[in-house]
């Protein structure tokens, strides 16, 4: 029983990751492999990581144009050799000297999906553009050791049988960022599938620009919309927070009234997002407006 480890890669240099995962697969005297697909990044970075292929065990392939992480996750599937995948993102830190012997582990006692988690630097970042993705992942994404099941269902570390892999509807065009977490979580809720949230997080090695993560963020809300129209508002309420919070002022009639409130302090709360101290309920506020604009544009 072997483990195809799947990392699509975009402008990132996972040298650091591949070496620490091949010492490990090395060291487990297990079978296994790891397959990179770059996806469309800068020439520097393919060339940096392309050596990569030289090491045992690891191949390595490219998408000539972006595709997003829902289609290479995909086509990295259809080149694994291995009855089960563990999907990590490129920017990941291992941190776990047993981190690829814990899912070997669960692989052992025949675990269809299990969900290792993210965690965040403890100290934080010296620029102030870095401090809201820093402050949102650490609070909203880390998994927390007394409460392994918060914050849920997360892509970027999780271990999945194959079998159950193709089962999932991966040819949902979900663009750019956002949301790829909520739509395969309802879909394991749906088909039955028990996740196993466990404690075997990665570092979230990269973090993004204030602004940067805003843009993104915005994108996500407008996959919150797709899904909304592919799978129903209620399973989708169940799972993303923020949604839940549209459909309910949605349903009372009080969007454009929401909408009223907070258009006096949206400069205000756009200023603090980006400052040394962000508030994330100033970015709750936010996004909860942004996502109403653009479901009224979306009619």
């Amino acid at each position: 029983m072997g483990l195809s480890i799947l990392i699509p890669v975009y402008n990132f240099d996972v040298s650091s990751l591949v070496n620490e995962l091949s010492a490990q697969l090395t060291a487990s005297g297990k079978e296994g492999e790891i397959i990179l697909l770059d996806d469309g990044s800068d020439l520097s970075f393919i060339s940096s990581n392309q050596l990569l292929q030289n090491k045992s065990s690891v191949s390595f392939h490219r998408n000539v144009k972006n595709e997003g992480r829902m289609a290479s996750r995909l086509l990295l599937s259809q080149f694994a050799r291995f009855d089960y995948f563990l999907f990590l993102d490129c920017d990941s830190e291992i941190i776990k000297r047993d981190f690829l012997l814990t899912y070997f582990e669960m692989m052992e006692m025949g675990i269809e999906l299990a969900s290792g988690g993210r965690n965040y630097s403890d100290s934080p970042p010296s620029a102030c553009e870095l401090m809201l993705h820093w402050k949102y992942g650490t609070i909203r994404e880390s998994r927390k050791s007394g409460d392994l099941h918060s914050p849920g269902f997360m892509s970027n570390n999780f271990l999945i049988k194959k079998e159950i892999f193709y089962q999932l509807d991966n040819f949902l065009e979900l663009p750019g960022y956002g949301h790829e977490d909520s739509f395969w979580g309802i879909q394991f809720e749906q088909a039955g599938v028990k996740c196993n949230y466990i404690n075997n997080p990665v570092i979230h090695a990269s973090l993004e620009k204030a602004d940067n993560f805003l843009t993104k963020s915005e994108n996500a809300l407008g996959n919150l919309l797709l899904l909304e129209k592919n799978i129903g508002k209620t399973f989708l309420s169940s799972h993303v927070k923020i949604f839940r919070w549209y459909c309910r002022l949605r349903k009372t009639g009080l969007s454009g009234i929401y909408l009223f409130c907070e258009k006096p302090f949206h400069q205000y709360f756009l200023k603090n997002l980006l400052s040394c101290k962000p508030n994330l309920s100033y970015f709750d506020f936010y996004r909860l407006a942004q996502l109403i604009k653009k479901a009224k544009s979306a009619r």
